[in-house]
């Protein structure tokens, strides 16, 4: 149900969706009758780290959607908090996802493709303008409303400008959209965006997503590898895509589209059969929002050289207000015409009358300085008549305006007739739907009153078979007992001497079990002969000795060992083939098999250098923290790569460090801190974390959980990176620990994978 704080002003019509985390309801604003849609959490428990995350989330998606007001992004209208809940007031967008109509296989013409991309960029450029970067543009993403516009939805991992709510080195984002500086856990912006728009162009185009396959598959081809143009995979493609798709997906940001509208340039350009133009160097011409506050502005490239020698040479012009308005009259050059007449009448009149002629020198004067205020009003009145045109511009820019407005209300109240309208044909469906349900009633209660009336008179038909049958019964019955008696004294007779071989073969076999009993009781006092040689034996070694040799002299190993006077144990992970020099080991000894127990995981891959630095604070055998996986190994292609953790009984930092074939180290869990005994499931979906899917290559990886009591690495490691690097690292930190008395305990497992059980 709707918080008590929404209840007065919105009315609930139904439920759009629920989940673990809330629900999401369709209502409608009382006061302005507007539809909306509500999504209503509950706040999290302050101990439960990922629910903080996840609400911290949801915050962050009101405080990203409601600074952006665009026709193609999903607006926010309110956001609010209790004691128990949070919600957020948005708009209800009626028609589904692009990912619904791609996930049916539904393909789009070029230029609906156009359209739907243009609309998109369009709702990016304005988001990046305003500092807010999407971080998780896909399908699933982008809402379709009947229509057919374009709505970005769901901002709850966006990127705020100066905001610290995002943890750097934290996997943010779905991987088949991800560009490679996320993988990289590097800080991200606007061109991150920009590759997630162009994997969505290239399944646009192609039907096929660029980068396929499990979190490591993808996370490799989108570092590594470049996908084949799109024009190759489609035949209705044009060829100039492909350069448009290969800018987008460029593995360095510096390479790609510089903006969302430059992008949605070179798609309209690519459809018009005209390839991109090339970039200009020099990076990107600042990210609005990202970095500072102001907006830059650069001026218009011009056309060529010869243009800025001429425009450099020519004087300076003012520009018009406005596109439209009128341009007042040349008021300085009117001015100057006036002043070069007078003049040139001066001259005139020198020159042909001469010295001592004509009129008065004075009067000449007064003549000019007539002229001159002349001029001046001539101007005065041009300027005025320029004034009074741009008041009427103005005049008639309002009058439109206001008629926009007027038009715009019109519209409103024709709407809401429409849906009263509406209302009034659904509630008189609803009367018609009743009334038709109250004669269905009517009908059933007509034929059930007759089913049960046949009922009756079948009940009575049974009733007399039932005596008729129990009649013959009877008389069947009396038959049997006669032939009955006779077949029991031939059985009498049949049984007697069943009786007697049955006792022949009882002696049988009690003479056969007395001979086995013999034979067993030889046979125990044996073995027990045997185990005492043994324990005696046994009792001769010093296990103790032995499985402390084996566990830190077999090299390429890390084994947690313990033992008794009697028994030994052994567990842990060790490379292939070490095992059975283990076992030929303890039979020279003189070992018994019964009193080693070997719990031993053999694995292939370059991990020697690892185990042997993990081994110093390898955790006694037995002892917290224990791994598992969870599952049946080996795990094979498309399942989860799940562990539970049983932390020791002390506060502990937990890290989990995946070791690949590869020479590469994933920092899947780089650092969260559980109370003592705590068990812990890892990788479990959750959110927007979809989880660790396992895909090729294929084999055996190490998988190492670190508890430490204080924080091992003074900053976030990236998420993935070499051995040599990681190696070096923990190295240092495991010094820095000795020194400082941390707390250190590790336990290896190692993880199998195959392409099919």
């Amino acid at each position: 149900m709707l918080p008590a704080e929404l209840n007065q002003k919105y009315e609930v019509r139904g439920t759009l969706g629920a989940g673990a985390m809330g629900t999401v309801y369709d209502a409608v604003d009382r006061i302005i009758e507007r539809r909306v849609a509500i999504k209503v959490v509950n706040r999290p428990n302050e101990s439960d780290p990922e629910a903080v995350e996840a609400h911290a989330r949801f915050r962050r998606e009101a405080q990203a959607a409601g600074r952006l007001s665009h026709p193609n992004i999903v607006g926010v209208y309110d956001y609010g908090e209790n004691a128990t809940q949070a919600w957020i007031v948005m708009e209800l967008v009626e028609g589904g996802s692009l990912k619904g109509r791609l996930d049916k296989n539904e393909r789009f013409t070029v230029p609906e493709i156009v359209r739907i991309m243009g609309e998109v960029c369009a709702g990016l450029h304005y988001s990046h303008q305003r500092g807010v970067v999407h971080r998780d543009i896909k399908p699933g993403n982008i809402m379709l409303t009947p229509d057919g516009q374009v709505k970005i939805a769901d901002f709850g991992i966006a990127r705020l400008e100066n905001s610290s709510m995002t943890q750097v080195g934290t996997l943010i984002g779905t991987p088949s959209y991800m560009a490679p500086e996320q993988f990289r856990g590097e800080p991200v912006d606007l061109r991150a965006d920009i590759w997630a728009s162009g994997v969505m162009l290239y399944q646009l185009l192609t039907g096929e997503k660029p980068f396929e396959g499990g979190f490591s598959a993808v996370m490799h081809k989108a570092l590594h590898t470049e996908p084949p143009p799109p024009s190759t995979l489609s035949v209705t493609t044009p060829r100039a895509f492909d350069g448009v798709i290969s800018r987008a997906l460029a593995k360095r940001p510096d390479d790609r589209f510089r903006s969302a509208a430059e992008f949605a340039d070179a798609i309209r350009a690519a459809a018009s059969g005209n390839a991109p133009e090339p970039a200009m160097a020099g990076g990107l011409p600042g990210l609005p929002g990202l970095n500072e506050d102001a907006t830059v502005v650069t001026a218009r490239p011009v056309a060529g050289a010869a243009a800025a020698a001429s425009t450099q040479a020519r004087p300076a012009t003012p520009a018009p207000a406005a596109t439209g308005e009128k341009k007042g009259p040349p008021v300085a050059l009117i001015a100057g015409g006036a002043g070069a007449l007078v003049a040139a009448a001066g001259a005139a009149w020198f020159f042909l009358a001469g010295p001592g002629a004509g009129p008065d020198p004075a009067a000449l004067e007064r003549q000019r300085l007539e002229q001159e205020a002349a001029a001046r009003d001539a101007q005065a009145r041009a300027q005025a008549t320029a004034e009074q045109a741009q008041r009427e511009a103005a005049t008639r820019e309002a009058a439109a305006r206001e008629q926009a407005a007027r038009e715009a209300q019109a519209r409103d109240i024709a709407a809401r007739e429409q849906a009263a309208r509406d209302q009034a044909a659904r509630e008189a469906a609803a009367r018609d739907q009743a009334a038709a349900d109250a004669q269905a009633r009517q009908a059933q209660a007509a034929r059930d009153q007759a089913a049960a009336e046949q009922a009756a008179r079948e009940a009575a038909a049974r009733e007399q078979a039932a005596r008729n049958a129990a009649a013959r019964d009877q008389a069947a019955r009396e038959r049997a007992a006669a032939e009955q008696a006779a077949r029991d004294a031939a059985a009498r007779e049949q049984v007697a001497r069943e009786q007697a071989a049955r006792e022949q073969a009882a002696r049988d076999q009690a003479a056969r079990e007395q001979a086995a009993r013999d034979q067993a009781a030889r046979e125990q006092a044996a073995r027990q002969q045997q185990q005492q040689q043994q324990q005696v034996a046994a009792a001769r070694l010093d296990l103790r000795a032995a499985a402390q040799t084996l566990a830190t002299q077999t090299p390429c190993s890390l084994i947690a060992w313990s033992a008794t006077d009697r028994t030994m144990s052994l567990a842990g992970v060790v490379r292939r083939g070490d095992e059975a020099s283990i076992r030929q080991n303890l039979s020279a000894r003189g070992v018994p098999d019964d009193a080693a127990q070997l719990a031993l995981t053999s694995f292939d891959g370059p991990y020697c250098a690892a185990l042997d630095l993990f081994r110093p604070v390898l955790g006694p055998a037995g002892a917290a923290p224990s791994v598992q996986v969870v599952g049946r190994m080996p795990l094979q292609k498309g399942e989860l790569l799940q562990f539970d953790v049983q932390m020791p009984d002390w506060p502990a930092h937990l890290y989990l460090a995946y070791f690949m074939k590869s020479g590469e180290v994933a920092n899947l869990v780089p650092s969260t801190l559980y109370q003592g005994s705590a068990r812990v499931r890892l990788g479990e979906p959750t959110g927007s974390f979809t989880g660790w899917e396992v895909d090729e290559p294929f084999g055996t990886d190490l998988a190492v959980v670190i508890a430490s009591d204080r924080p091992l690495f003074g900053n976030s490691r990236p998420l993935v990176e070499s051995q040599e690097a990681y190696m070096s690292a923990l190295a240092a930190a495991l010094r820095n620990a000795r020194a400082s008395g941390t707390r250190v305990v590790v336990r290896p497992i190692v993880v199998e994978t195959v392409a099919r059980r």
